[in-house]
């Protein structure tokens, strides 16, 4: 009698599945275009059905992002854990230093499938401003953090506000920076390595 699969295999097996047929779109979107490739091209290319590229994906879009962009939530938790423990703990600009440097180290440990994701995002214009919600959405779940670091006493305050959005937004450039360097090959340097060396440029003192 032929024994089922352990979950545990299956869930390995499906996630190989699934981060071969990524890798498979991706090598597509990077070397032609996102908005040309079909899902019918993709399987074709990965030697499946259309009805089973569905199985692991909803859409060409969702190949692309999946689960590869933090939340704002987990951006939030990396950022308090940062600016709240740890020998990081510091002021609010170096504590978002750190957060964006581990994205960036998780990102090095898969470059080659982060990079291919970054080129086709920026090439993109619908994926592009995804990336920009997604972005927006972190802003909105890190500005009463860093308003509360910047100033403890008004951290509801206009200016306080003001000057965490501002932070924010520089911080994001400064990441969005680094990775589209590192993504086109204008970079030898791991990802994380440029990240502190782009915010170096721009360092908020006292804040």
């Amino acid at each position: 009698m032929r024994e089922t699969p352990a979950p545990g295999l299956r869930m390995k097996t499906r996630q190989a599945v699934t981060e071969a047929l990524a890798d498979t779109a991706l090598e597509l979107f990077d070397s032609t275009d996102f908005d040309q490739v079909t899902v019918a091209d993709i399987a074709t290319a990965a030697g499946i059905s259309q009805r089973s590229f569905f199985r692991y994906f909803s859409s060409k879009e969702d190949v692309v992002f999946g689960d590869r962009i933090p939340t704002a939530e987990e951006v939030q938790s990396e950022l308090l854990r940062h600016l709240d423990g740890g020998e990081d703990g510091g002021p609010a600009w170096d504590a978002l230093q750190a957060t964006f440097r581990t994205a960036a180290d998780q990102m090095d440990a898969d470059p080659g499938r982060w990079k291919r994701a970054t080129r086709v995002i920026c090439r993109t214009p619908g994926l592009r401003a995804s990336y920009l919600e997604k972005h927006l959405a972190w802003v909105d779940a890190l500005v009463p953090e860093v308003s509360r670091r910047i100033a403890p006493d008004d951290p509801d305050g206009p200016d306080a506000e003001l000057k965490a959005q501002t932070m924010i937004h520089t911080a994001l450039s400064c990441f969005d920076v680094a990775i589209m360097r590192w993504a086109d090959g204008g970079a030898d340097q791991p990802l994380a390595a440029l990240v502190d060396q782009v915010f170096g440029f721009v360092r908020i003192p006292h804040a």
